[in-house]
């Protein structure tokens, strides 16, 4: 484990009808021995400058089949050696129930994104409204693995900020290989989301065609392309690889943690950008 001094809250929401909340905040928390380390809540502008998905509070940062992500500085660090299934816990401020399907909650360490806590294929729904959800919900913890852990599968996490010529409607693709093999390829065409739109968090599953290790990726490369000519910059570009082919992980592994986009554009015409970028291993 870690000791962080950030919080990340991903979230995405279901999507069928009424699953969305214009709840302005969620609230995090994160207890040990009984004490509240963490209390704060996560909402539409935050910290370091992301913004969740939506165009405002009012606008829906937890629509329907939306992906969100925020995040908070710690006034203390936060050492995740010292945390049970029980400690992290997320809960919806508002009586307009929500229904999330994933929730992952990550830190930042000197070395890169720490997965903390995840839950997939979620039943509940919040609210503190008790006719029609639970108030909070346990997040239950996961491993950050190791660079040997195998990895099946592939979360890519990405926020589009605001501006002229970040949003696209070009298709994107994340490729990875070892150093013969391409183990994992897939293009991003239109889904239920919002599309790498501006003010917008997107959450992609992938799977792997062969199952890797970050070890063996550390000779090969993590590549993000683009596949037309519609420039996008992106602000936030996180790559995780998860051991299980579907479902809950038991370990989620950083493989890129860009917090804070640096590596210019993406178009397949050269006068906007580059239509492919390796990113860097964390």
């Amino acid at each position: 484990m870690a000791t962080v001094d950030r919080l990340f809250l991903a979230t995405l929401t279901k999507n069928e009808d009424d699953a969305g909340t214009d709840a302005g905040k969620l609230n995090l928390t994160v207890n040990v021995n009984g004490e509240d380390l963490v209390d704060s809540d996560f909402g539409f502008l935050n910290g370091s400058g992301i913004l969740s998905s939506g165009l405002g509070p009012d606008d829906g940062w937890l629509s329907d089949g939306q992906a969100a992500l925020s995040d908070q500085k710690l006034e203390e660090v936060l050492d995740t050696s010292l945390l049970t299934h029980s400690s992290v816990r997320v809960g919806n401020r508002s009586d307009d129930a929500w229904a999330p399907q994933h929730i992952f909650v990550f830190g930042a360490t000197e070395n890169g994104a720490e997965a903390i806590a995840m839950e997939t294929d979620i039943e509940h729904w919040l609210s503190t409204d008790s006719d029609e959800g639970k108030l909070t919900m346990p997040i239950r913890l996961v491993d950050p693995g190791t660079s040997i852990t195998v990895i099946r599968r592939v979360l890519l996490l990405i926020y589009t900020g605001s501006g002229s010529d970040v949003e696209t409607d070009s298709p994107i693709e994340l490729q990875i290989s070892t150093n013969n093999t391409i183990v994992l390829q897939e293009t991003v065409f239109d889904t239920p989301q919002d599309d790498l739109e501006q003010y917008t968090a997107n959450w992609y599953f992938m799977k792997a065609a062969v199952p890797f290790t970050r070890a063996e990726i550390i000779k090969g490369k993590i590549r993000l392309s683009i596949k037309g000519d519609d420039a996008w910059l992106p602000q936030s570009v996180f790559v995780f690889g998860l051991d299980t082919e579907e479902g809950r992980p038991n370990s989620v592994v950083r493989l890129v943690s860009l917090a804070n986009w640096d590596l210019g554009s993406l178009s397949a015409d050269p006068s906007e950008g580059k239509d492919v970028i390796d990113l860097p291993v964390s």
